[in-house]
């Protein structure tokens, strides 16, 4: 579904819940819709509504209850909303069984930040990595939609063979997309290679800024590389920054330039279509010399996405790179008179957080003294 080709942005109702008898992290959490609802607002899709039920019992035709079921529908007649997100993964008969009982279109999350991604790409890498990702989820899911989907693929599925089906069609079409966009993707990997390898030539250390999404990455980026130089682009949304950025910084202890690069940011549950499909991408955190995990100090959720992006970093091959963590955001914090590096952190090495603003410049400095350190080291 590409909803930047309709004239008006439907509205939305989301759908919630935690799991019966199964540890959920979202339990835990004061609001558990409030992730769904930044990215539905980061997809720039109205919220019309919203239904939640805590401790559900999965129904294998819908995945929600019963239950959660009726409240979804009541609230899209209120509401006459023309969406329904689901906050966790649907096959594609769970999605039609709703569609059919609620009477509008259906996304799940994965699917609202495949649409996100969709909308964000600008590099033609970045574009053919989010189609790579977006057929491999649709593939298992062609039975029991309605087929909308494939009038991105361009040509259409072309004329169908002696008794073949058009579902049948439809899979040998999509994977043979999926062939051709993994070796264009492939190629473009073997680039970066080359370039990689004159940089280690170089002796030219890589620093790669990681974290959750919307942590503050790209602002850090921009004030690390200094002015005079094309910004990064930055917004208040989820996922802002899609294609990978290096710019060149001036790190005064070290007497010489580094590369710094932003890389896409991560998420709970992020969708393993997007990490095989990003995987080209995801290389930078791979390779780079250092990590400096970014965490947005202001997040009154701050440490269970940095639990995530040390789980998502572990994921990717990039779990024994050497690390340091920062707290960006400072300015917001609620007692800006802290000096940095006192904020209150529980659990061994994170004590030491650097603590910083991109945009009053608090702890720069010293974030360059302990890059230092940590590149010597």
């Amino acid at each position: 579904m590409s909803f930047e080709t309709q004239n008006a942005m439907p509205n939305a109702v989301l759908v919630g819940f935690t799991i019966r008898n199964k540890r959920d992290e979202r339990n835990a959490l004061d609001d558990p819709l409030e992730e769904l609802r930044l990215l539905v607002d980061s997809m720039v899709v109205g919220i019309a509504g919203e239904v939640f039920q805590r401790n559900m019992t999965i129904e294998g035709r819908t995945l929600i209850s019963a239950h959660l079921l009726e409240l979804a529908k009541n609230e899209v007649a209120r509401t006459g909303a023309g969406l329904l997100c689901v906050d966790d993964t649907l096959s594609g008969s769970q999605r039609a069984n709703i569609e059919d009982y609620v009477g509008c279109e259906v996304l799940d999350r994965t699917e609202v930040i495949l649409q996100i991604f969709a909308l964000r790409a600008q590099t033609s890498e970045g574009i053919l990595q989010v189609e790579l990702a977006q057929l491999t989820y649709l593939l298992p899911r062609l039975k029991g939609r309605g087929g909308q989907e494939l009038s991105a693929l361009g040509g259409g599925i072309g004329t169908r063979g002696p008794g073949e089906t058009k579902l049948e069609t439809d899979r040998r079409v999509i994977r043979k997309r999926i062939s051709n966009l993994s070796k264009k993707i492939e190629q473009l990997g073997q680039r970066r290679e080359v370039q990689r390898r004159k940089r280690r030539q170089s002796g030219v250390p890589l620093i790669a800024l990681v974290g959750y999404t919307n942590a503050g990455k790209s602002t850090l980026l921009n004030t690390l590389s200094g002015p005079g130089k094309p910004e990064a682009y930055t917004d208040d949304r989820l996922f802002a920054t899609l294609d990978p950025l290096t710019r060149k910084a001036y790190a005064a202890p070290l007497e010489r330039e580094v590369l710094i690069t932003d890389t896409v940011g991560f998420i709970d549950r992020l969708p393993t279509e997007l990490v095989a499909a990003f995987r080209a991408t995801l290389e930078e955190a791979i390779f780079a010399d250092l990590l400096v995990i970014v965490v947005d100090g202001s997040d009154h959720d701050w440490l269970r996405k940095l639990e995530v992006v040390e789980r998502t970093l572990s994921d990717i091959g990039a779990g024994g790179i050497p690390k340091m963590t920062v707290f960006s955001k400072s300015d917001l914090y609620p007692d800006p008179s802290e000096e940095p590096g006192e904020i209150v952190i529980s659990g061994g090495d994170l004590m030491n957080g650097l603590r910083l603003s991109a945009v009053t410049g608090d702890g720069i400095d010293s974030f360059w003294e302990d890059v230092c350190q940590a590149l010597k080291a």
